[in-house]
């Protein structure tokens, strides 16, 4: 009898400041306490183990049915393309060969239209003591790629938090992708809105949330708001932490894990 033994490789972009490697840290400790035995982290560039070396650690181990799951906020060329060819695969075909060993490898999707972003959002406003009067911006990091699949997971994100009531969402990005961050802070005074909560659709904090994008909004770097002065106007701003290891994501990549591997 042939046994088949699961895996599960959480694949992030990896970082040279931030806090990344933490986030996915606990991510795969929460699943291993949820019943994974073969839970392994690895990082498109930058930091360590690469995706080659996780994925050769989980078969060593004796992993053969390996899902990867990308911890990405959308779907682009990395997940597509760029990722499935570090882990081996061709074409449709998912049989890769590690060391020898053949082996099976499924990559799952990223986050993108599921809810559980939205959610966290709304709870990000909240705990931040926002409400549905507030102008509530959504960041994006903004991307090249020709589907423009982050910029419309941010729009989207947007256009639920106007379903919900917030008369005054409205998403901008950091750079690749318009409305830029100035337009929307603009959009958002003429609104005549009292307080922003800027809330990054982001995975984890690194240079972008921490330098780049407080720069164009007019706060302190790594700071959670202050006062900015817009078309002559002061309105407060109220910065959030990005989505991080928040457990509905858990839930999500727990799901994702359990749907390729059959558990």
């Amino acid at each position: 009898m042939i046994i088949v033994s699961k895996g599960v490789l959480i694949i992030g972009y990896g970082t040279r400041k931030g806090n990344l490697e933490e986030v996915l840290n606990s991510q795969a400790n929460r699943l291993r306490c949820r019943g994974w035995d073969n839970v392994a982290i690895a990082y498109f560039r930058v930091s360590k183990p690469t995706i080659e070396e996780a994925l050769r650690e989980l078969v060593a181990k004796g992993a053969d049915d390996i899902v990867a799951i990308p911890y990405y906020i959308a779907e682009g060329v990395l997940t597509k393309k760029l990722i499935p060819e570090k882990l081996g695969i061709v074409g449709e075909t998912n049989v890769v060969n590690v060391d020898g060993k053949d082996v099976t490898v499924h990559m799952a999707p990223a986050f993108g239209v599921d809810t559980a972003l939205t959610r966290i959002i709304l709870d990000r406003i909240a705990d931040i003591g926002g409400d549905r009067d507030c102008g509530i911006l959504v960041l994006g990091h903004g991307t090249r790629y020709v589907s423009l699949t982050n910029m419309r997971i941010v729009k989207l994100n947007s256009e639920r938090l106007a379903s919900y009531g917030y008369k005054h969402a409205t998403y901008a990005f950091n750079e690749f992708c318009e409305p830029t961050i100035k337009d929307a802070l603009d959009h958002l005074e003429k609104e005549g809105v009292k307080k922003i909560v800027a809330i990054p659709l982001f995975i984890a904090m690194g240079l972008h949330l921490g330098d780049e994008i407080p720069e164009q909004i007019g706060i302190p770097s790594y700071s959670s708001g202050g006062k900015i002065t817009v078309n002559g106007r002061e309105i407060q701003v109220c910065y959030t932490r990005p989505v991080e290891d928040d457990v509905r994501l858990t839930d999500l990549i727990d799901q994702k894990a359990r749907e390729y591997l059959g558990e």
